[in-house]
């Protein structure tokens, strides 16, 4: 009888997780066409990724590139735009399509967690792990918009979780082949963030070292690995170290990739200043670093939801035990999540922080808080009662935010069936008028034309190094006081600058209105 309580109780804990990664995977797929708004970075890895799907080169008219070149020459990570292919060629150039590939990457992550948790720990850590994991803040908001970094901590999550379970391997085909795959997905990384080339240089040694030591693995179950991984990140290796040495920055084909030239570094954006005393800019960061942790947010609303932080921050005190749990105990498993937090530290001292920038300390702190909990609570059934209500009251309050609290996450969604309702493109001339920089990028997202046609019609046609443009794009051409208007054109025009063109608009009659990135605007046809 005491056996079958015992079971029935494990059980509940199966139980409980499988559905917690059930309401996971709707809050995944839920309102993913419309919800959240289009962010830059996201719109135009979209065209990227449709390019490459349809003609084979990416908008700046590169073939089989290991990193773009961007729409500046400011540069983005080519993993997820790949990823996003086949969706793109069976869904369509859909905003869902482009953005399943990490809802998916988020699932099948929870699930490994889940599957990897049930069976090497107890049921009530693999409940708790998944507690955690599933109600994260961040974890929710990362995984819903298609950046191209967004995807890095789950493929090292993913690589970890396979390469783990061919660690466990008592076969040892079985095992080479798990510890193989799981390199091979955490080397991807390497294509997914910049940052993740710091992290990788010191995760991967630190655990291989840590786990030759202890005699986890042995030398010669590493050689394939460590010889299809070094093919595998050779290229973005090669283009890391051109890219960043100004003599050999410029496009390159070797074998069958290429190496771009990158236009614009971003040593400026991600990292501290060099210059000047090193120790004190260390300092500062680490102290910025901490005060975002504190308030809950990073400044960024695309990334935080309110001040409720990755985390919540009533875990604080889980994760401080927890890291005095897996320092004093040093499982297998544990080593991963310490090698994960070593790979941290560099990044930690000289990367500017934000949620996106130091993205790979997200998931093994979620692992230590996961941990903390369980040996806090281990004993005390009230004190779990007591933590599952309070993550279930943040989780629902986080939720009700995330969907409905006014906060900037891109250009409307809404703004893509109101444009294209328009049929813009039949148009011989669309004139346009707007103060928004980025105007003839959201109509490129929103209307795509192939990237031959958009090299070819941009304001420094075919140009390698004036990258951007925003004058022209397909038919679009800024508006002045000089333009022609026939029949066949139409007038867009930002709501407020229409005195700017009174005489010319006499002739014309308002068509429709539509709003994107927070801007209003008329649209013009002619009597």
């Amino acid at each position: 009888m005491h056996n079958g309580s015992k079971e029935k109780g494990e059980a509940k804990y199966l139980y409980g997780a499988a559905t917690l990664i059930i309401l996971y995977s709707i809050f995944m797929m839920y309102k993913i066409n419309n919800f959240p708004n289009v962010f830059l970075d996201e719109g135009n890895g979209m065209y990227d990724s449709w390019s490459l799907t349809h003609y084979g080169v990416d908008s700046n008219l590169i073939k089989n590139p290991v990193y773009l070149e961007g729409f500046q020459g400011q540069g983005q990570s080519i993993l997820y735009s790949l990823l996003a292919k086949p969706f793109l060629k069976l869904l369509g150039y859909e905003l869902y399509a482009f953005r399943l590939p990490l809802v998916i990457a988020s699932i099948i992550n929870l699930l490994l967690i889940f599957y990897v948790s049930s069976k090497y720990f107890s049921r009530k850590k693999t409940f708790w792990t998944v507690v955690v994991f599933s109600s994260s803040p961040w974890v929710l908001a990362v995984s819903r918009f298609g950046m191209d970094c967004n995807i890095a901590p789950f493929m090292v999550s993913i690589g970890s979780l396979i390469f783990f379970l061919g660690v466990m391997m008592k076969k040892k085909i079985l095992k080479t082949v798990l510890v193989t795959i799981g390199m091979l997905i955490i080397g991807l990384t390497a294509y997914a963030y910049n940052v993740g080339w710091i992290f990788l240089a010191v995760y991967l040694p630190v655990l291989l070292i840590y786990l030759l030591h202890r005699k986890a693995l042995k030398i010669n179950e590493l050689i394939i690995p460590l010889f299809l991984l070094v093919i595998e990140i050779t290229p973005i290796l090669i283009f890391a170290v051109r890219s960043n040495y100004a003599p050999l920055n410029n496009t390159i084909k070797i074998l069958f990739w290429t190496s771009p030239e990158l236009q614009i570094g971003r040593v400026n954006a991600s990292f501290i200043n060099f210059h000047g005393n090193m120790f004190v800019q260390i300092y500062n960061n680490i102290c910025s670093g901490l005060l975002m942790y504190i308030n809950g947010t990073d400044g960024l609303s695309w990334n935080s939801v309110g001040n409720f932080g990755p985390y919540y921050m009533f875990t604080l005190p889980f994760f401080i035990v927890g890291i005095l749990t897996i320092l004093k105990r040093r499982t297998i498993w544990d080593s991963i999540i310490l090698a994960q937090l070593t790979g941290m530290l560099i990044i930690i001292c000289v990367v500017l922080p934000n949620y996106n920038h130091w993205i790979f300390i997200h998931f093994p702190v979620l692992e230590v808080i996961s941990i903390g909990l369980i040996e806090v609570s281990k004993n005390t059934k009230q004190m779990g009662k007591a933590l599952l209500v309070t993550y279930v009251v943040f989780t629902v309050a986080f939720v009700e935010q995330y969907f409905n609290n006014s906060r900037y996450t891109g250009w409307e969604t809404s703004a893509i069936s109101e444009v294209k309702k328009l049929d813009l493109l039949s148009y011989k001339r669309v004139f346009f008028a707007s103060d928004d920089p980025n105007f003839v990028y959201e109509m490129r997202f929103i209307l795509p034309v192939s990237p031959y046609e958009f090299q070819k019609t941009k304001d420094n046609p075919y140009s390698k190094k004036d990258l951007a443009t925003k004058n022209k794009y397909a038919n679009f051409v800024v508006l002045s006081p000089d333009s022609k208007i026939n029949i066949d054109t139409i007038i867009i025009i930002q709501q407020g600058k229409e005195k700017q063109f009174s005489t010319m608009l006499n002739k014309m009659k308002l068509h429709n209105t539509f709003t994107i990135n927070s801007l209003n605007y008329n649209v013009y046809k002619k009597r």
